[in-house]
C-alpha cells in the first residue's frame, strides 16, 4: 500500500437537502452522547463530521471539528484508541475489497423450506442483556424494531413449574403476542443416551404444537465442540437427531428443525450431519472476538470463518442462530470498543447480502455482569458500547431485516433487488440503476469512514456508511474505463484501492 494521500474534491459542498441521511444520524447520536456525558462517543461523531466537511472541501470547518474531536476525547480520559488512530492506514497492511452487484445472477430456485422468508431476514435476539432483562417485550423500545425471533434455552427434562410444562410456555405466549417465533435451545445436558421416545419428549412436542407458534428447535447444538456432552459420537448424535425429528414430525408440525453446529471447530460437521430429509434448516454459532485461542487475532472475522460453511450447506436456508460480537475483553480488561463497531458493520451489514441463503440471524445479548457471573472472558452486550448500539439499530432499520414472521411473506417490489453476487468484471451495457456495495477488509478490522466509487477521477458515487451501498446505472459508464472503488480514512487518506473492469463482451455473468 502507498503512502497515505489526501482526497482532493472538485465539487462545492452539498446542498442542505443533497446531504447525506447518515450525517443527520451523526448528529443526533452525537446530542444524545452529549446528554449522557459520553465524551468519547462524542469525540467519535465530531470525528465523522469533520471527515464529511474535509470530503466536500469544507477545510475550516473540518479543520474545527477535528480540533473539538481532540478536546472531547481529552476531557473523557478514555484509554481506548482514539478515533483517529483507529482507522490510521497502516503501512503495507493487508487489504481487500469485493464487489457486489444487485440483480446480476438469481438465486437458484427450491421449494422453500419450513418458515423461510420469501425474502428478507428475520431478526432475532437473546434478550439476556440488562436492558431487556429476558422480557421480549421491551425489545421494540430499546431497538427500535421488533424482531422475528426470540431465542430461548431449555434444559433437557428441565420442569417449567411456574406453567406446568417442559416446553417454555410462558416464552412462546410472549412471542405469539408480538408476532415472533421462538427459537429453543434444547440441550440434552445429560448426555446422548438419556435421549430417547419417552413421555418427556412427546409431551414437550405437543406442548409446543399448542403454543401455535412457528418453533425453530436448535437440539443438541454445537455438537462438534468438546465443550458439550452430547459431542464424541457422530453415529448416534445422528440417530437421536433424526429420532427428536421424526417424533416432532408426528406431533408438532409447527417445529422446524434446526442443525445448528459452532464455526469452530469445522472439521468433522459432516460427520454429525443427519441428512437433508431431517434438518429443515442449518444453524451456525457464529462469533467476532479479539482474541482467539488466548491470541490478539483483529484481523479475521466472521465473514472468513462463514465462507467455507457456507458453500458446504447452501442448498438449505441458514440461520445464524446465534452470534456477536465481543467489545470488551475480561480477563485483560482491554475495551475494543471501535473495533466492535466495525464488526457489527460486517455482522449485519455485509453478512446476509454476502451469502443470500442467510435468512435469519439472532443476536446473543449477553450482559456483562452475567459474563462475569459465569466466567466468560467476552462482553458482547450491545448496550454496554454505544457505538455498536448505535450501528445495530441502524443497520436493522433496513427493509432487509424482518421484524415479525408476517413479514416473512411479502415479496419485495424487486426480486432481482434483494439478491446479491460477488463480481470480479462490471457487465457492461446492463440497462437500468442497479444496487453495488463494496466488502472491504483491512488490517485489524478498520473501518474507512468514506467510500467513493470514480471513473477517470470524476466521481460517480459515494457512501459514508457499511455496506458502502451505492444505487447506479451501468450504461452510463464507460465500458473502456474500469471502476475505482477507493476507502478513506476520517482524515481523508488513502486506505485501500481497487479498480474494477468491465467485462469485453456484452453478456452477463
Amino acid at each position: 500500500m502507498s503512502a497515505p494521500q489526501p482526497l482532493v474534491m472538485e465539487a462545492t459542498a452539498p446542498k442542505q437537502d443533497e446531504r447525506p441521511s447518515v450525517l443527520a444520524w451523526w448528529e443526533q447520536q452525537l446530542t444524545l452522547a452529549l446528554e449522557m456525558n459520553r465524551k468519547d462517543i462524542a469525540a467519535d461523531y465530531t470525528y465523522r463530521k469533520a471527515a464529511y466537511d474535509k470530503s466536500v472541501g469544507n477545510n475550516d470547518e473540518a479543520s474545527q471539528l477535528y480540533a473539538q474531536s481532540e478536546s472531547l476525547w481529552r476531557e473523557s480520559g478514555s484509554e481506548a484508541e482514539p478515533p483517529w488512530q483507529a482507522d490510521a492506514p497502516i503501512a503495507g497492511g493487508s487489504a481487500e475489497i469485493e464487489l457486489y452487484a444487485s440483480g446480476i445472477t438469481p438465486l437458484a430456485s427450491r421449494p422453500p423450506a419450513k418458515f423461510e422468508p420469501s425474502s428478507g431476514v428475520y431478526l432475532g435476539i437473546l434478550g439476556a442483556d440488562r436492558r431487556v432483562a429476558f422480557d421480549f417485550s421491551k425489545v421494540e423500545s430499546v431497538y427500535g424494531r421488533k424482531h422475528a425471533m426470540y431465542l430461548a434455552y431449555v434444559g433437557w427434562r428441565k420442569y417449567q413449574t411456574d406453567t406446568d410444562s417442559y416446553f417454555p410456555i410462558r416464552n412462546a405466549q410472549r412471542a405469539k403476542e408480538l408476532g415472533a417465533s421462538l427459537q429453543i435451545g434444547w440441550e440434552p445436558r445429560y448426555g446422548l443416551e438419556d435421549v430417547q421416545d419417552d413421555e418427556y419428549v412427546r409431551r414437550f412436542a405437543r406442548e409446543a404444537k399448542a403454543s401455535g407458534i412457528p418453533v425453530f428447535l436448535r437440539y443438541a447444538s454445537e455438537m462438534n465442540g468438546a465443550w458439550v456432552p452430547w459431542h464424541g459420537d457422530p453415529q448416534q448424535y445422528v440417530e437421536k437427531f433424526r429420532l427428536i425429528h421424526d417424533i416432532m414430525k408426528e406431533e408438532a408440525p409447527n417445529v422446524a428443525m434446526v442443525w445448528s453446529p459452532n464455526f469452530l471447530p469445522a472439521d468433522s460437521l459432516d460427520d454429525y450431519y443427519p441428512g437433508d430429509e431431517y434438518v429443515d434448516w442449518v444453524g451456525f454459532s457464529l462469533y467476532a472476538t479479539p482474541y482467539a485461542m488466548e491470541k490478539l487475532d483483529l484481523t479475521t472475522n466472521q465473514i472468513d470463518y462463514f465462507r467455507p460453511l457456507y458453500d458446504k450447506y447452501a442448498h438449505k436456508p441458514i440461520m445464524i442462530s446465534e452470534g456477536a460480537v465481543s467489545h470488551y475483553h475480561l480477563k485483560t480488561g482491554t475495551d475494543f470498543a471501535k473495533w466492535g463497531e466495525g464488526q457489527i458493520g460486517n455482522m449485519y451489514g455485509f453478512l446476509p447480502r454476502m451469502f443470500p441463503q442467510i435468512k435469519a440471524i439472532t443476536y446473543f445479548n449477553f450482559s456483562k455482569q452475567r459474563a462475569a457471573q459465569t466466567g466468560m472472558e467476552h462482553v458482547y452486550d450491545l448496550g454496554e458500547n454505544p457505538l455498536m448500539d448505535h450501528l445495530y439499530q441502524r443497520l436493522i432499520q433496513s427493509d432487509y431485516y424482518l421484524g415479525t414472521m408476517d413479514e416473512g411473506n411479502r415479496r419485495p417490489s424487486s426480486a432481482e433487488d434483494s439478491t446479491y453476487s460477488k463480481i470480479g468484471e462490471l457487465p457492461a451495457g446492463l440497462p437500468g440503476k442497479r444496487k453495488l456495495f463494496a466488502y472491504i477488509k483491512l488490517q485489524d478490522g478498520r473501518q474507512p469512514v468514506f467510500v467513493t466509487y470514480t471513473q477517470n477521477d470524476k466521481m460517480v458515487a459515494s457512501s459514508y456508511e457499511i455496506p458502502w451501498e451505492i444505487d447506479i446505472d451501468l450504461s452510463g459508464l464507460d465500458p473502456k474505463i474500469p471502476l475505482k472503488i477507493t476507502a478513506y480514512s476520517g482524515k481523508m487518506e488513502k486506505m485501500a484501492e481497487s479498480d474494477i473492469p468491465f467485462q469485453s463482451t456484452m453478456t452477463r455473468q
